[in-house]
């Protein structure tokens, strides 16, 4: 008789950018190459971060002045994305901690990002995980993308996990809103670009500082008792 594993009745969403991976560096190259090809002034790091979240076209406009034209709003997203298709993971790199908490709990673990579901795709095969994921949702998967709680409950549907049996770890007020609003549990972790506690009618359920912190969490989330507790 071969022991064969339960089925999993966990579904836990991962915002992608700021959340699992740090992408900074290689976001603000891209961007940074768009708008200085246009003869505009390049974004300081310390401005970016609250640039991000809302996919390649918000950022790219974020980091134009308003007194771009049309066509070079336009022209600047063609060049950011022909630079970062290129070098999508030349210094994109999970956060210390993150890819254990994806190899060891047995979650069904999902990517729901703002960013274009190519480009999620795109970096996580390059960075050689896709059997981690059983799913990646960007921000064109569906009509909707974060805060509309759409993505989430597509998942949930899809899945076939109660929302009680579903978390969204998130680093922005968007990944926030958009759990909130789904009916899921919300996770906010404070080491990406964003900050999930700007609006205090969307706080999180629970707040991390440190993967560590998380990880004992979801760890206990999931029915994984540590070693002290055995």
């Amino acid at each position: 008789m071969h022991n064969e594993r339960p089925p999993l009745d966990r579904l836990l969403l991962w915002d992608l950018d700021g959340t699992l991976v740090d992408s900074r560096k290689d976001l603000v190259k891209a961007t940074n190459m768009a708008v200085q090809e246009l003869g505009y002034s390049p974004v300081k790091e310390d401005h970016f971060a609250r640039m991000v979240g809302n996919g390649v076209r918000y950022l790219v406009n974020a980091a134009l002045p308003e007194s771009a034209l049309p066509e070079e709003r336009e022209k600047a997203i063609e060049i950011f994305l022909a630079y970062y298709r290129k070098h999508i993971a030349d210094e994109t790199h999970f956060f210390p901690g993150i890819r254990s908490i994806l190899e060891s709990l047995p979650a069904i673990h999902v990517v729901v990002s703002n960013k274009r579901e190519d480009l999620c795709r795109e970096l996580i095969g390059k960075m050689r995980v896709d059997a981690l994921f059983s799913e990646i949702v960007g921000g064109d998967t569906y009509p909707w993308r974060k805060p509309d709680p759409q993505p989430i409950l597509k998942m949930i549907q899809r899945f076939g996990i109660a929302p009680e049996r579903t978390l969204l770890v998130g680093d922005s007020i968007v990944d926030m809103e958009a759990g909130r609003r789904a009916g899921v549990r919300t996770v906010g972790v404070t080491w990406g670009f964003g900050n999930p506690l700007e609006r205090e009618e969307f706080s999180p359920d629970r707040v991390f500082q440190s993967v560590d912190g998380l990880a004992a969490f979801l760890s206990e989330w999931c029915g994984i008792l540590s070693e002290e507790t055995r």
